[in-house]
């Protein structure tokens, strides 16, 4: 160990071992004396006080750090010296080849063996207490042979049981079948089994609704015209047409002209006259009197007579013996009556059994009718909106309208406006009507310049 002379010329013993030569821990030869300085005084604290001694100590302490891993003095005799025993000779066993480190590793590798400071952020978990002491519980769960749930339900998943996986629509080599035959092979899983188990297990198929099988409408989507129509028609047929057509327009006509009778005005001839106008203005206001033919003209008042209610007689009990017995005799002959005519009623069985069959003739021809009434109203559009279902117009040809070839054929009517009215009368969508166009501003016409000159 190094020695060090105080002041007083007296050794002092330093516990620190320098490690390079001008290392101020140790005694030096030749060593300026210090200058006293007055240091009570603020402006000699930095001027006159040399620290370079101790900024070469600070040096040398992080330089051992950094190196050895710590101050030499503190080291242990057999991390800083070896016995040489002189077995290992040059003329001895080859030594292996050490493996170097590649230079871009020596080069990232820190230079320091001091450890960096430990981030206690990096090591806290959230909830940590609470998970230490769940994962505690598991681990005594485990050595009794309880399992945690989650293990528990994925040993009881046995994969070879697992229901196999549908294949890819775009897979050209999967197998086909017909969509409509009466065995479907994907319902051969759920075949056999159980609907209680099916609905637990949620293997059963889902069951369409009843109203989805059921149709708006029973026409057809497309109908197929009358014969009249075709581009070469019979003679009869295109008749037929002709009639049908004729009676649509005559009855417009005739809606026409009542709607126009009904807001037409009046004529000179039926315009309202003064005399009419006061007619109309006393008519119920005078009452005529009926009572002309009395001269008096005072209406004869009907005495007021005295109403005697008729007293009631005690009968006696010979009257009420004879209403007793006359009681008994009617409900006697009632029973009789009845009984014979039950017993007459065996000998019309053959009119009986004609009544009830007449009867069931009539309730079946009621039920046929209804029925067809059914039929037909299941064939008409129903109400669905504000406005009612119209007819669309009859695509007919005139009779020099017709030709005998399809090149020289005018086309009549529209597939667009054709299928909105098919979806119509077949209650797809309500009836409606085109929207009416409302300018909500006033064209304004103004003339230009350029305009002015031309027509002028």
């Amino acid at each position: 160990m190094a020695a060090a002379t105080g002041r007083n010329g007296v050794e002092q013993r330093s516990d620190f071992l320098g490690f390079t030569l001008l290392s101020k821990c140790g005694e030096k030869k030749n060593a300026p004396k210090r200058k006293r300085v007055n240091r009570n005084k603020k402006k000699n604290w930095k001027k006159h006080i040399d620290v370079c001694d101790v900024e070469e100590f600070m040096d040398d302490v992080r330089l051992q750090e950094r190196t050895v891993g710590g101050l030499l003095a503190e080291k242990a005799n057999e991390n800083l010296f070896f016995v040489d025993t002189g077995k290992n000779k040059k003329g001895g066993r080859k030594l292996k080849k050490r493996i170097k480190p590649l230079r871009i590793d020596l080069i990232l590798q820190p230079d320091s063996k001091v450890p960096a400071p430990k981030d206690i952020l990096s090591h806290q978990v959230p909830n940590g207490r609470k998970l230490k002491r769940k994962r505690e519980r598991e681990e005594k769960l485990e050595k009794r042979g309880i399992l945690p749930r989650t293990d528990r339900l994925l040993l009881a998943q046995d994969k070879s049981t697992s229901a196999p996986k549908d294949e890819a629509n775009n897979n050209p080599a999967r197998g086909f079948y017909d969509l409509w035959a009466q065995q479907n092979p994907l319902d051969i899983a759920v075949e056999g089994q159980d609907q209680w188990y099916l609905e637990q297990t949620k293997k059963s198929r889902v069951k369409r609704p009843e109203r989805m099988n059921k149709k708006p409408s029973e026409l057809p989507a497309v109908e197929v015209v009358a014969p009249g129509a075709s581009y070469n028609p019979s003679y009869e047929s295109h008749q037929t047409l002709l009639l049908k057509a004729h009676e649509v327009e005559v009855k417009k006509l005739k809606e026409e002209e009542k709607l126009n009778r009904q807001l037409k005005f009046p004529t000179k001839a039926e315009a309202p006259t003064e005399e009419s106008k006061l007619r109309e203005l006393c008519e119920g206001l005078v009452e005529e009197s009926d009572d002309d033919d009395d001269p008096s003209g005072v209406e004869g008042k009907p005495e007021q007579k005295a109403i005697s209610l008729p007293r009631r007689e005690r009968k006696t009990e010979r009257q009420r013996k004879k209403e007793k017995e006359a009681k008994t005799l009617k409900a006697r002959q009632e029973t009789e009556k009845t009984e014979r005519l039950r017993r007459q009623g065996l000998f019309q069985l053959k009119s009986i059994q004609t009544t009830l069959k007449s009867r069931q003739n009539e309730l079946l021809r009621r039920k046929k009718l209804r029925d067809e009434n059914r039929k037909a109203k299941a064939l008409q559009p129903k109400r669905l909106g504000r406005l009612k279902y119209q007819e669309p117009d009859i695509d007919i040809l005139l009779s020099e309208e017709l030709t005998d070839s399809l090149r020289k054929l005018k086309p009549e009517g529209s597939v667009t406006k054709d299928r909105f009215k098919s979806f119509q009368k077949r209650n797809l969508i309500e009836p409606r009507e085109r929207a009416k166009f409302k300018r909500l501003l006033k064209v304004k016409y103004v003339e230009k310049r350029a305009f002015r000159e031309v027509t002028a």
